[in-house]
């Protein structure tokens, strides 16, 4: 510490006692000058000055202050009082006593406990890890009244530097005063900005700083040095941004596998004769490419876990529609999905039975080149559950026909797809055309 300090420390203090002694010596002086020989009675209301400003000043010394007083107080009223007014003034110096130190008592409590709630915030004020300023309105100016060490060290200034400085002078990068006090007045909630502070060196650093009015009207406004948060945030992001571009990388690349796989299939496919066998590898042909769509919908995508449902099944149908020579002319398609999105675990084979059901739509519902409509519903009911239809208005389901027992493989890995997979069940609604509705757990 300064030594400067310790000689104001001094110096204080002895101001006090001299103001004390002073004040005592007033008092003893008046009643041995025989000022107040007549009205001795009145005597102890000199002793209360000094009493009362040792126990405010010196709080643990100031009960045997008083006792020592009033002592006192007592032998010169004993002596200086008149034989017949003795028992009077001697009776009301010895009550004053009890009331002189009952004084010094309670005001060196009230005082020990003030300085004691006064310590602890400004322990708090001065070695808090956050900068602490406390401004007062001044002339339409927030004038800096006090500063801890923290906000010094933020600033880089000392605090004779900007003590009794605009706050606008200080940190000029931050929001104006009017602005600012407005917002407080507003709701009286803090006000919270961020912004890059420069220091006193002329470096700078990213902040936030927090405002908000004190009940006396003064403004207290704290910063918080937030460098290291904002390169975590950074190293954070770049991460993220090395995750992202690494995903859609995989994507990618299994996009283009399975269309090599499937561009394999269909070459291999033209060197084959039967009917049956041919047929056969078309379908997986579609099933693989089914596949691929979704993750290349996922490769364009910014979300990984999700794609966008209903713009998947566009481009599905599209492709299909190419694939079977139909046109949407021939074939009208109404898409209504209350569920744009679809978790990637639902969307791959909610992906896979869309395509068997619509393959087998244009396969078997609309023969001769029969127009009509198919339509595509995507739909939350009850709780949790989702419900996707597929139906058609073609020539219907053959009556004979258990879907649940057939030879098909499309059938069966429609039905394997939803009672396995996405643990749920499929039911087929004979009419006018073909409905099938699979129902399974939503996922979040």
């Amino acid at each position: 510490m300064n030594p400067d300090w310790f000689e104001k420390i001094a110096a204080i203090r002895d101001i006090k006692v001299m103001v004390i002694i002073a004040s005592l010596i007033f008092a003893f002086l008046v009643i041995l000058l025989g000022l107040l020989k007549d009205v001795l009675i009145i005597t102890p209301l000199l002793f209360y000055i000094p009493i009362i400003v040792a126990a405010y000043w010196f709080p643990r010394r100031a009960v045997i202050f008083a006792i020592v007083i009033g002592a006192a107080n007592i032998i010169v009223v004993y002596f200086y009082s008149y034989p017949g007014m003795l028992d009077l003034t001697y009776t009301t110096a010895t009550a004053s006593f009890y009331v002189l130190v009952a004084i010094a008592l309670i005001i060196s409590s009230l005082t020990s406990h003030a300085r004691i709630q006064d310590a602890r915030y400004q322990g708090i004020f001065t070695y808090s890890d956050i900068g602490i300023f406390l401004a007062e309105e001044k002339n339409g100016n927030l004038i800096i009244v006090d500063v801890n060490r923290k906000g010094l060290a933020i600033l880089g200034f000392d605090s004779d530097q900007i003590t009794g400085r605009s706050l606008s002078t200080v940190v000029p990068e931050m929001p104006s005063r009017h602005l600012l006090m407005d917002r407080i007045q507003k709701d009286g909630q803090p006000v919270i900005t961020e912004f890059l502070l420069t220091r006193g060196d002329g470096t700078s650093i990213p902040v936030l700083i927090s405002s908000a009015r004190m009940p006396e009207g003064m403004v207290i406004l704290t910063i918080m040095d937030i460098s290291d948060r904002k390169k975590t945030e950074d190293q954070l992001q770049r991460s993220l941004t090395e995750k992202e571009i690494l995903l859609r990388e995989v994507h990618h690349r299994v996009k283009n596998n399975m269309q090599v796989i499937s561009g394999l299939i269909e070459l291999q496919s033209a060197h084959i004769t039967d009917p049956e066998t041919h047929r056969l590898f078309r379908e997986s042909y579609y099933r693989i490419k089914t596949m691929a769509l979704i993750h290349e919908s996922l490769y364009r995508s910014t979300d990984f876990g999700s794609i966008d449902f209903s713009t998947y099944l566009s481009e599905l149908i599209s492709y299909l529609l190419s694939s079977y020579g139909r046109t949407r002319d021939e074939i009208a398609v109404d898409i209504q999905l209350k569920m744009n999105t679809m978790n990637l675990d639902m969307a791959v084979p909610c992906g896979l039975i869309a395509n068997e059901l619509i393959s087998n739509s244009l396969k078997h519902g609309f023969p001769g080149g029969k127009k009509g409509t198919i339509s595509i519903r995507l739909e939350e009911v009850g709780r949790k559950e989702c419900e996707f239809t597929v139906s058609d208005d073609g020539v219907g389901f053959p009556q004979d026909l258990d879907f649940r027992n057939t030879t098909s493989f499309g059938l069966q890995l429609i039905n394997g797809l939803a009672t396995h997979q996405m643990r749920g069940g499929v039911e087929l609604r004979k009419g006018k055309g073909t409905t099938f509705v699979i129902r399974f757990p939503c996922l979040p």
